[in-house]
């Protein structure tokens, strides 16, 4: 049986709960406890690089203890030789390299010309998995969109050389993560902050056959190689501009990767972009919820409102942890009731243990040992353990 060659694409989110299933689906396909290279690059050249990198390490062992994970440290051209050479051993030895946020242009001064695109393309092509986030993921393509340079500095809108890795998967295209970008507020930031009117301006310069994949904020566009498809999931689509065609798939929508340059599939019109959800939005959704016994709309507000609530100013963030938390023990309580099978529940239990390991990871302590005990309603014991978290059925 040919070895697993997988491709994953994040938008952002990369260390959320809600990332936590895709990491695992990942690790579960490639068996065992595989070895995860944590690549930091992308954003080496900053000077809180250590805290970043402890902060990844942290996620990893929390909310994902089935893998095995060490740091490829590559922070500049100008590394020492010994210390180059033992990334790009990690690398080389590992079953997933992984690298997210940063400036994408800086990380192509470093990869460039060195052994690190190689690498990663033989990844796709002998076997192993590649999980890309963010200012990461636009590195892989064809070219690459200097984003700093254009939105920060005033660059015209132009694209770069990308490592091209996933030419290696026969793909022709360019990856733009944050495709859906709302920070802006008065201002179009879509696009990976390009906004529309800059972004066809951008698209127009690209060569006939070149393929934009557009993958939005805290959603994964996962692409068995092996198998020839790709999956969406996470909380928002990806969107495919092939031509002068596009095509949106939402979570849980599955194609071929042929379609990444192909005629379109199934086209729909993007949705449009709104502003963040409010809380008392959020507690609507989750009361309607609830009170239609729907486990997945009321984990989809809980994740929702987990990520979000740090972008709050302080008094919006500590009503939202007590809205946070009085939802989960509302949803143990109401799941408790329904007497779920075994893979349901297990689902709901992963999505809360992700939930807790952003607690544990943030120093919210209170918050963790309560999603622990609204767990205990679920019939489930948690138990933390030098090698990570790991839960069992009672009785």
């Amino acid at each position: 049986m040919a070895a697993p060659r997988l491709l994953t694409i994040m938008g952002s989110g990369e260390t959320t709960a809600t990332m936590v299933p895709v990491h695992r689906a990942v690790f579960e396909r490639l068996g065992g406890r595989p070895l995860v290279a944590v690549l930091d690059t992308p954003y080496g050249f900053q000077e809180n690089a250590d805290e970043l990198t402890g902060r990844t390490l942290d996620y990893f062992h929390t909310s994902l203890p089935l893998a095995e994970v060490e740091v490829a440290s590559l922070r500049s051209a100008g590394d020492p030789a010994p210390s180059r050479e033992r990334a790009l051993d990690t690398l080389r030895r590992a079953r997933v390299v992984f690298a997210g946020p940063g400036s994408p242009s800086y990380a192509l001064r470093v990869w460039a010309g060195s052994p690190v695109p190689g690498i990663l393309a033989e990844k796709l092509t002998a076997g192993g998995a590649l999980t890309f986030a963010s200012a990461a993921s636009i590195t892989l393509g064809r070219f690459s969109l200097p984003v700093y340079e254009i939105y920060k500095v005033g660059a015209d809108p132009h694209w770069l050389d990308g490592l091209d890795v996933l030419g290696a998967a026969g793909i022709s295209a360019v990856v733009v993560p944050h495709w859906d970008n709302t920070e802006g507020g008065t201002h179009d930031t879509s696009r990976c902050w390009m906004g529309a009117r800059r972004f066809a301006a951008l698209r127009s310069r690209l060569p006939a056959g070149v393929t934009i994949l557009g993958v939005d904020e805290h959603t994964a566009c996962l692409l068995d190689l092996e198998d020839g498809r790709f999956t969406v999931a996470g909380k928002g689509t990806v969107t495919l501009l092939v031509g002068p065609d596009s095509t949106v798939l939402g979570p849980g929508d599955s194609a071929p990767t042929s379609l990444l340059s192909a005629a379109p599939y199934e086209p729909v019109e993007p949705p449009s972009h709104s502003p963040p959800p409010s809380l008392a939005s959020l507690r609507g959704e989750f009361h309607r919820a609830v009170q239609a016994n729907d486990a997945g709309a009321a984990l989809s507000v809980i994740l929702t409102l987990e990520d979000a609530h740090q972008a709050w100013d302080a008094d919006a963030a500590a009503e939202a942890h007590s809205s946070l938390l009085g939802m989960v023990t509302r949803f143990a309580t109401v799941m408790a009731g329904l007497r779920l099978d075994d893979n349901a529940r297990a689902g709901a239990v992963e999505a809360l243990l992700g939930v807790r390991a952003r607690a544990r990871a943030d120093g919210r302590w209170e918050d963790a040992d309560a999603i622990r005990r609204a767990l205990g309603l679920l019939s489930v014991e948690v138990h933390d353990t030098p090698g990570g978290t790991v839960w069992e059925p009672l009785g």
